[in-house]
């Protein structure tokens, strides 16, 4: 009998034994697979790293043996081999290369965005250049429960909330503490339907912003707690920002919560009016940018 193609398998089948049934079923949902020629066996990836003059990690050839090659929305991939060609000025960390293992291979050359990467005791950083290296996670597990916290649709609604308040959050939409997804940089809580992290990722010990990296977040794809969770913030003095699937006032839909996100990651100075409406389909949300 053949042994099964696991670079066609799902991600969450084939690391079923070490996620949680909460991150396990949201890439199951979001049908998270190996791209066959994503990936390289692992002794073919050691010669090809050893060709380039990259560090060979043990924890890098493990986690291109177990995940290599997957593929996430946005056109982000996991792995080793599609980053082969990565910028040769790779970030350093105690005099360590980091190599990236998470991101948009597209943009690999310039670091046109944030990418995940890995040092050779397994541990995940951060890289959003200039700024970091900084530690993120402490091992692959830790950072697709963190990655999977919610489903991975475009219909997810995330409310970031300019503080660390995970607890206080997590008690307005009756969230537990989901300790899958808990580590030095993030504590997490999962609920009916709805999930609160708290992430303090120091890409910039020195910056006082917010960003999808730093502060409080509730996910979810329903606007009804999400809304309540805000008017109960704001009430309380919160400053918050919005992302997600965004459109226009309804005709005759009634404007019910309205706030200023000062920290869009739009650009400098930047800010986007969030505007929430309840029609006769229900609540929606726009927004306006300014500045």
């Amino acid at each position: 009998m053949p042994a099964p193609n696991t670079k066609r398998a799902l991600l969450a089948d084939a690391l079923a034994s070490t996620l949680s049934q909460n991150a396990a079923g949201h890439l199951r949902r979001a049908g998270i697979r190996r791209v066959e020629e994503h990936s390289l066996p692992r002794e073919t990836l050691r010669r090809d790293l050893l060709l380039a003059g990259l560090p060979v990690y043990d924890a890098l050839l493990d986690l291109e043996e177990r995940a290599g090659g997957a593929a996430f929305p946005g056109s982000r991939m996991l792995g080793a081999s599609c980053f082969l060609h990565a910028s040769r000025d790779l970030p350093r960390v105690d005099g360590d290369l980091l190599f990236p293992i998470f991101g948009n291979p597209d943009h690999r050359e310039d670091w046109e965005t944030p990418f995940t990467m890995l040092g050779p005791s397994g541990a995940l950083y951060l890289f959003d250049a200039p700024r970091g290296p900084a530690l993120a996670y402490a091992s692959l597990e830790l950072f697709l429960e963190v990655e999977a916290l919610a489903p991975l649709t475009g219909q997810l609604h995330t409310l970031r909330v300019d503080g660390y308040c995970g607890e206080l959050l997590a008690g307005l939409v009756d969230a537990t503490p989901h300790a899958a997804a808990s580590g030095e940089t993030v504590i997490a809580f999962a609920g009916d339907g709805v999930w609160v992290k708290q992430v303090d990722i120091a890409l910039d010990p020195l910056a006082d912003d917010w960003s999808s990296h730093r502060g409080t977040f509730l996910l979810t794809e329903r606007l009804e707690p999400l809304v309540l969770a805000a008017t109960l913030l704001l009430e309380a003095g919160h400053a918050l920002g919005h992302r997600g699937p965004v459109g226009h006032a309804p005709a005759g839909a009634e404007k019910i919560l309205s706030f200023v996100d000062a920290h869009p990651e739009l650009g400098h100075r930047a800010e986007v009016e969030v505007t929430f409406w309840r029609g006769p389909d229900g609540i929606a949300v726009s927004h306006r940018c300014g500045r």
